[in-house]
């Protein structure tokens, strides 16, 4: 059973309505003859149906009414007309309605519309729930996320606004075309993931390019892309992450390494359990872990418990063994990610 509004200035016909309605098993909350009535009626009953005249008396026409219900009380309506001549319709689809009966109107016609509104109106309603929560999670995501449809920007939260395009004004971001920012020699290879996606919904990880923020500055990120249904159309969720400062930190990484070793300081690179990674000795350079055959290399504390690695905020000493050698004492220095936590231990020879 649902609550439904008429909105009919002529009472021949609101009254045959009426009583359609009473055999059809719905409660008729009210008849109304303007728009006026109608909307503050609305505001008192809320209806789940509205059965709306177009031509009705007062200020307020039956689309001008509609326009009103929809913003202030997002209520379906159904039009009820005999006129059926083009500008009418076109003014109608406009507003979004919910079905339009044309006068003389049959009873078994008007139960069908009045159950298809409802349920069309309630799908409508959890789905623009649906996007309001979704909205709320990226706005709030701790990472940068740009929706794109058809190539084009579509939404972005505040921290894609401010970190990647490294701007305050959404205007200058939004619908403007994605590959914009995307380096020209990185666009084929992002064309292709987007074409991809929108073939078959493939989704893509951690494909690096240079981006450019609004100002024409070109950073590394790395992007992640998976579908997502956004303003009812599938849409392509992109996760940017700036690699930039990582990709510096690790050059210059590489650098000291490879000083190192051509220093022919022996020195030892473990993960934060102590694992060996790397280690040369000799001029030697090896890389260990499963599958790599070579030396054995241990860790023996010299003052500093094991555990206690994690907590230095000094170089310590410590000694080692290669192949049950010692070979003396190593100062034990940590290099921490991003997030503050330790990522390797660095152990560098202190025998002259």
């Amino acid at each position: 059973m649902r609550k439904v509004l008429i909105v009919e200035d002529d009472r021949f016909i609101s009254t045959i309505l009426a009583m359609f309605l009473k055999d059809l098993g719905h409660e008729l909350i009210g008849r109304c003859e303007t728009g006026v009535e109608a909307v503050e009626m609305c505001r008192k009953e809320r209806p789940d149906v509205v059965l709306m005249d177009i031509h009705i008396e007062g200020k307020l026409d039956g689309i001008q009414t509609t326009e009103r219900l929809k913003t202030e009380f997002d209520i379906p309506v159904i039009y009820v007309s005999s006129d059926t001549s083009s500008y009418v319709i076109e003014r109608a689809i406009v507003t979004n309605s919910y079905g339009f009966l044309v006068k003389p109107v049959n009873k078994k016609e008007l139960g069908i519309s009045i159950d298809l509104a409802y349920y069309k109106h309630k799908v409508d309603v959890e789905q623009k729930e649906r996007e309001r929560g979704y909205r709320q999670f990226i706005s709030e995501s701790p990472v940068p996320i740009v929706i794109v449809n058809d190539g084009k920007i579509q939404y972005l939260n505040k921290l894609a606004l401010e970190v990647v395009f490294k701007t305050h004004y959404i205007e200058d971001v939004l619908l403007q075309p994605f590959m914009n920012f995307v380096a020209e020699e990185d666009r084929d290879v992002v064309g292709r993931l987007f074409d991809d996606f929108s073939a078959a919904g493939q989704c893509f990880k951690c494909q690096t390019i240079r981006f450019q923020d609004v100002h024409g500055r070109y950073n590394l990120v790395e992007i992640d892309g998976s579908g997502v249904k956004f303003n009812n159309k599938n849409s392509l969720q992109v996760i940017i992450r700036d690699v930039s400062e990582d990709m510096e930190i690790r050059n210059r990484m590489e650098s000291y390494r490879t000083a190192l070793i051509k220093s022919g300081v022996p020195f030892v690179v473990s993960s934060p359990e102590l694992d060996i990674i790397e280690s040369c000795f000799e001029g030697e350079f090896m890389e260990h872990g499963p599958g790599l055959n070579g030396r054995t290399v241990e860790i023996e504390t010299s003052g500093v418990e094991k555990d206690a690695f994690k907590k230095l905020d000094e170089p310590a000493p410590v000694h080692i063994k290669v192949n049950g050698q010692d070979r003396g004492s190593f100062e034990v220095m940590k290099t921490l990610d991003f997030n503050g936590k330790i990522s390797q231990f660095v152990f560098v020879s202190q025998n002259s």
